[in-house]
């Protein structure tokens, strides 16, 4: 297995660990909170997700911040850093400023709503993001029903469907009704998302390996 593909793995696996900080403290109030996750490789745990998330006053996110690693046998392959400020209204994505480090890439990408589009920019490179667009955030349940997405990273745009079932998963050893929800085209992925409608798991194929990325605590 090359680096390259190690360091895909963790890279949605990343974004997911984000995600999934946003889930876990819609309600906060002014503070910050870690989170910890893992990431899964065919059934064994290959990685570790550490992420902050800082609330406002008024409880909304204004800070994300991200770092995970994946190693075989405590040899560590590959780095993985990202920081999201996400502004949202009634659902619809207002701004994002992210920069991403993909192991030594750099990724600086700048999101703002119009009328009718996005004014978008990677690397102060200009991009073209139709209004009818939703980010590929996981963590946000709306994600499911969305036909066109776009990727938080690099900005490519994705055309998907969506199929939902009802699966009881096992999470700490707990058995949870979660609804599942299998994403295919451009971009291929599950989502489970419990009884509130908060995720608690993800997962993907990468080079015919299954990654699971899962929130532990």
């Amino acid at each position: 297995m090359s680096k390259g593909w190690f360091g895909g793995a963790v890279l949605a696996g990343m974004a997911l660990a984000a995600q999934l900080a946003l889930a876990a403290g819609a309600q906060a109030a002014a503070r910050a909170e870690n989170h910890f996750g893992s990431i899964y490789i065919d059934g064994k745990k290959a990685g570790q997700i550490h992420y902050t998330i800082e609330y406002g006053e008024t409880g909304e996110v204004e800070t994300l911040k991200t770092r995970a690693s994946l190693s075989i046998l405590g040899i560590k392959l590959f780095n993985f850093e990202q920081n999201l400020h996400e502004a949202w209204q009634k659902g619809t994505l207002q701004t994002l400023k992210g920069r991403t480090d993909d192991d030594g890439k750099i990724y600086q990408a700048s999101v703002q709503r119009d009328q009718d589009a996005y004014r978008s920019t990677l690397n102060d490179n200009p991009v073209e993001l139709p209004g009818n667009a939703f980010p590929a955030s996981v963590w946000h349940y709306r994600i499911t029903t969305q036909p066109l997405l776009f990727d938080l990273k690099d900005l490519h745009l994705m055309r998907v469907r969506t199929a939902t079932s009802a699966e009881t998963i096992e999470i700490d050893k707990v058995a949870t009704p979660t609804e599942r929800f299998d994403i295919t085209g451009d971009w291929q992925a599950s989502l489970w998302f419990n009884q509130d409608k908060f995720l608690v798991q993800f997962a993907y194929q990468v080079d015919r390996h299954k990654v699971l990325v899962q929130l532990e605590d």
